[in-house]
């Protein structure tokens, strides 16, 4: 078991669960990793660590299909936009995070929700609404 974790059986799953691999039978780079990964968590503040939690989830409920899509469509694309494109997506992803997707797709369609961004921007913002994200696509660490 990894440092942080308990053994509360009231305790609630985590919302990512990695491949069951005992820490032991790992590589002596892949134990430095696992344990400077949850170093650099436990420095981050409760609500950023729960963001990531988050994130994980929803990252864990996507269908292969969705993840491929993500890896190799949406996220080249991402990490090509500058700075002020990937904010106007990321206000407008805040807006739509929780919402039904009735509420989602009638905001998408509204000429003045999306005013200003280029169609590209516009799809990837769908893309990224439909997969229930509120930030930037993280690289996936699998």
């Amino acid at each position: 078991m990894m440092a942080g974790q308990s053994n509360n059986p009231n305790r609630p799953p985590s919302a990512y669960t990695p491949p069951k691999r005992d820490f032991n039978s790992l590589s002596p780079q892949e134990k430095r990793k696992v344990l400077e990964d949850n170093r650099q968590l436990q420095k981050l503040p409760p609500a950023q660590r729960q963001e990531l939690r988050e994130r994980a989830q929803v990252w864990g409920q996507l269908t292969p299909e969705q993840k491929n899509h993500i890896r190799n469509d949406v996220l080249p694309k991402w990490q090509q936009l500058p700075p002020d494109r990937k904010r106007a997506i990321q206000q407008r992803l805040g807006v739509l995070k929780n919402m039904p997707e009735s509420a989602r797709n009638q905001h998408l369609n509204d000429p003045n929700f999306t005013r200003g961004m280029s169609a590209e921007d516009k799809a990837t913002l769908r893309d990224l609404s439909h997969l229930h994200v509120g930030g930037a696509p993280d690289p996936p660490n699998e």
